[in-house]
């Protein structure tokens, strides 16, 4: 048993003698696909920044790469008109997480290029929420700001998994992009209500219920 104990030890010490520390940042979006994202990049306010570490498990072409990250997710409504009494509607909610992604890589090098594709499975637990909600109601401007409005918000533990895909320069930079799915729902069922006046509100707010901040995310790391 000790000699397993002190040749795991050996593995992990000469793993980490060639593993980088490195510090990340990108956009996270509620989009579903890319074109979607692509479309409304100039409206995106989530993002996600924090610290990673790329362990080589063989060579170039597997590595794990844990990141501690604060990543904003959320989701946003709009385009109401069609409900009776409600002329305009949008709200937006945004949610950080700390949130910890450890991806399993597989890739290869050549001429210092390294193309990799990974999985990520993640977990983060709230720590931020700011929900932002404009209404026009028969011609009446509401508006609402609340920043650290927890009463949406169902679940603060989240869990899920990523697939994406990346690319490595000489070793040292990183850009990647993933489509991520949380596996449980995040906002209460009545998450978006804004007034008990109009009930039509609370219907074309319905895809809540279901709602799982599911989205796209785009990273740059360093890696040092």
């Amino acid at each position: 048993m000790k000699k397993l104990i002190v040749a795991f030890a050996a593995a992990l010490l000469s793993l980490s003698a060639f593993a980088q520390f490195g510090i990340m940042a990108g956009v996270t979006s509620s989009e579903s696909t890319f074109k979607e994202a692509k479309a409304t990049y100039e409206e995106i306010t989530q993002y996600h920044v924090g610290i990673t570490y790329k362990i080589p498990v063989l060579g170039n072409a597997v590595a794990l790469q844990p990141s501690l990250i604060y990543n904003v997710k959320g989701m946003s409504i709009g385009d109401a008109k069609e409900v009776v009494n409600v002329e305009d509607y949008k709200a937006d909610f945004n949610t950080g997480f700390l949130e910890l992604p450890v991806q399993l890589q597989v890739g290869f090098s050549v001429n210092g290029i390294r193309p990799f594709a990974f999985v990520e499975p993640f977990v983060g637990y709230a720590i931020t929420n700011e929900t932002k909600k404009d209404l026009d109601v028969l011609g009446e401007d509401i508006v609402s700001d609340h920043k650290t409005d927890w009463s949406t918000v169902r679940n603060r533990l989240e869990y899920g998994y990523g697939l994406g895909f990346g690319i490595e320069l000489l070793g040292t930079l990183q850009v990647s992009a993933r489509y991520f799915w949380n596996m449980g729902q995040l906002y209460e069922d009545d998450a978006a209500a804004v007034t008990d006046a109009n009930a039509a509100v609370n219907t074309i707010l319905s895809n809540t219920k279901e709602q799982k901040c599911n989205g796209i995310m785009a990273s740059i790391s360093i890696l040092f």
